[in-house]
């Protein structure tokens, strides 16, 4: 309970101390399998025990009100890296998690803007992933809609049903699903709820990405029923900035 408290306490100040730092995981194109995207994920280096994954610490900065700090330590990251990569020819895709408590700041939109005036990142190479289960807050309406104008993309993240897909992308200006996980697991002997999920999408104009790939029949399945892009570890695990400019750079070579 006092590591827990003391971690609370760290967590309040790490992201002005840097200390929250991006990991990329590629995100292929489902035709070819090259990769066109990147999902940006948290890592917390803690100066006393080391790289910690978002499971360690996420829980931690919600409940001891880090949460805004280190989210938007995660937009600046991506912004970084997204134009990085644009500035030496690579028009990659680079998305980032948002939690539903920062869409209900006033500023947040903003705030995201900010990060793309301030960095160079093209706008419309952001995709802001939205993380929560439940609906999005009222606020989050306009919010989005603010970042949309500007050509970001907004991502309905780790969704497992039809009826939840409707719930969460009711009013929002919703360019992307991903289907959770579980779901793809289930490839390729049960694909009804994939499916269904696929042709949501589509119906909706949406872009289809199926999480958590890991095997090539998986792999296989996914793009027989049509997604768009995929994304798991049959592709890569999480890289630092610069294990992952060296992957792109193998492609482009290859």
């Amino acid at each position: 309970m006092v590591e827990k408290h003391r971690l609370v306490r760290d967590l309040r100040f790490a992201a002005a101390r840097g200390e929250i730092t991006a990991r990329f995981q590629a995100q292929v194109e489902a035709r070819g399998g090259s990769v066109v995207g990147l999902e940006a994920l948290s890592r917390w280096n803690h100066p006393k025990l080391g790289v910690l994954p978002p499971r360690d610490f996420i829980p931690l900065a919600e409940m001891g009100g880090a949460m805004t700090a280190v989210g938007d330590a995660m937009i600046a990251a991506a912004c970084r890296y997204g134009a990085a990569l644009a500035a030496t020819g690579r028009r990659i895709e680079v998305a980032v998690n948002v939690a539903a408590i920062q869409l209900s700041q006033r500023r947040f939109a903003a705030q995201v803007l900010g990060h793309i005036a301030a960095t160079g990142q093209p706008a419309s190479l952001l995709t802001l992933e939205l993380t929560e289960t439940r609906p999005s807050p009222a606020k989050a309406v306009s919010v989005l809609a603010g970042v949309r104008s500007a050509g970001v993309g907004v991502s309905v993240d780790d969704v497992r049903t039809v009826e939840e897909a409707v719930t969460r992308t009711r009013s929002l200006p919703v360019t992307e699903l991903k289907v959770d996980r579980s779901v793809i697991q289930r490839l390729p002997h049960d694909d009804r709820i994939a499916l269904q999920l696929v042709q949501f999408a589509r119906d909706h104009g949406m872009r289809s990405v199926a999480e958590g790939v890991e095997t090539d029949e998986q792999w296989r399945a996914v793009r027989e029923l049509g997604f768009d892009r995929a994304q798991g570890y049959l592709f890569g695990r999480p890289l630092t900035p610069d294990e992952m400019s060296n992957v792109l750079a193998d492609q482009a070579a290859g």
